[in-house]
């Protein structure tokens, strides 16, 4: 992606850590629950298929511009029970594809799940009606079946809901674009988000952001391409014409990286009452990889403190540090890695926009009984180590270092072989 919001990729490369459409490192599926859950029937013995179902709520994310988004549906069943699915669509490559489904009444492994999908976007939820819903997934059902793309293979946990075809007629499928979208409030937004989508090859979604005579295929051999960083500039051109309603041109410098090879790309956008109304290539030069981790460099604060729970606890205790510290899991051979990302997605917001910049922070519990916490600027640290303190898991910490590092190490603490952080970090 460029999919802003779940491609969380461990590369080396990217010094900080994250993306926008983040459900996840390393992967476009959300997180999976951890273990230790057991599935709760709830009175629903019948399958899914089989069963009598009424919707009784769904939403969906307004991350459309990120490149995906979630939803969810509640249904209940006649004669008892309750079924909650969670979908994952990706806007750019993978279309719909996946979803899970949970049975019973709401719980903790179903906020766990809930987290996981949606807890990375930096969206809010947005209610919609049964039909809004359907339309949604036969849309996408669609664009996967155009594109020759797999559907989730569990297709008995949700075909059901298109055995009713949903109809949007045009007003009121522009007004859904609008409420997944976002609101756009800045030129900023507008900029960054246009060539995301452009480079993300969504023409559907860089239309939203753009006049109808606008070209959107531009970067049409750019494919599974990553929007790593974006600079933009006002040009040296000015437009007649009352200042309120003036275009205001713009120079972007945007770093993209796309199977391991990352190239500058110069563009030159126009933009009037917050739409792209003239865009044009200028011209694209070859970045190394050490030019590009010099680009994408972040000074890394990691505060270390030594953990004392038995395993069995931490178990019991997962809720603390996910849904408490609303954090996104992810399981690793040497611990568990535990990221907070920030509420909005305000940096698409910035002048220099980088796709890292959605991650307030990270915690990291290694299996040697070690926490290390870790984020990129002062004030996120200071925030970080301020919820473990008004947590419970207080009472189970030491603390041990406090470091202010140039270049990122958590990943490659991580996937090293050292079980010591202080000892990784330590000059030889």
């Amino acid at each position: 992606m460029t999919k802003q919001t779940s491609d969380h990729t461990d590369k080396s490369i990217n010094s900080g850590i994250g993306g926008a459409n983040g459900s996840g490192i390393g992967s476009n599926e959300p997180a999976a629950a951890p273990r230790g859950f057991t599935l709760l029937e709830g009175g629903l013995c019948s399958s899914i298929p089989d069963s009598k179902k009424r919707f009784a709520s769904a939403y969906v994310t307004n991350t459309r511009l990120m490149g995906v988004l979630a939803l969810y549906a509640h249904w209940t069943v006649t004669g008892g029970g309750d079924i909650h699915q969670f979908f994952y669509i990706d806007c750019e490559e993978t279309g719909l594809e996946s979803c899970k489904v949970y049975r019973g009444d709401w719980n903790m492994e179903m906020q766990i799940a809930e987290q996981a999908l949606v807890g990375g976007l930096g969206a809010e939820k947005i209610p919609i009606t049964a039909n809004v819903f359907r339309w949604i997934l036969q849309h996408w059902r669609d664009f996967n079946v155009e594109h020759g793309l797999p559907l989730p293979r569990n297709r008995d946990d949700y075909e059901f809901i298109f055995n009713k075809t949903a109809t949007l007629t045009a007003p009121e499928q522009a007004e859904l674009m609008d409420q997944i979208c976002g609101e756009i409030t800045s030129d900023l937004q507008v900029v960054n988000y246009f060539l995301m989508r452009c480079f993300g090859q969504d023409q559907e979604g860089a239309a939203h952001v753009a006049a109808e005579d606008v070209p959107l295929d531009i970067f049409s051999n750019y494919h599974k391409t990553t929007f790593c960083k974006n600079i933009i500039d006002p040009s040296d051109r000015h437009f007649a014409g009352p200042p309120e309603k003036r275009p205001h041109e713009y120079i972007c410098e945007s770093l993209v990286e796309t199977d391991g090879i990352y190239e500058t790309i110069i563009t030159r956008v126009v933009v009037q009452d917050l739409k792209v109304v003239d865009f044009e290539y200028c011209n694209k030069a070859p970045v190394t990889q050490t030019e590009a981790a010099i680009l994408l460099r972040k000074t890394e604060y990691a505060t270390v403190y030594e953990f004392f729970m038995e395993d069995e606890d931490v178990e019991e205790n997962l809720g603390e540090f996910v849904l408490n510290m609303n954090t996104v899991m992810t399981m690793h051979p040497n611990g568990r890695l535990f990221m907070a990302f920030k509420p909005t997605n305000a940096h698409v917001d910035e002048r220099v926009f980088m796709l890292s910049n959605d991650v307030k922070g990270v915690y990291f519990l290694s299996n040697y009984g070690q926490l290390i916490v870790c984020a990129y600027s002062p004030e996120d640290i200071v925030e970080l180590e301020d919820s473990l303190a008004d947590s419970p898991l207080r009472h189970f910490l030491i603390l041990t270092g406090k470091y202010e590092l140039l270049d990122p190490v958590l990943f490659e603490f991580i996937n090293s072989d050292y079980t010591d952080f202080q000892s990784f970090i330590s000059p030889v």
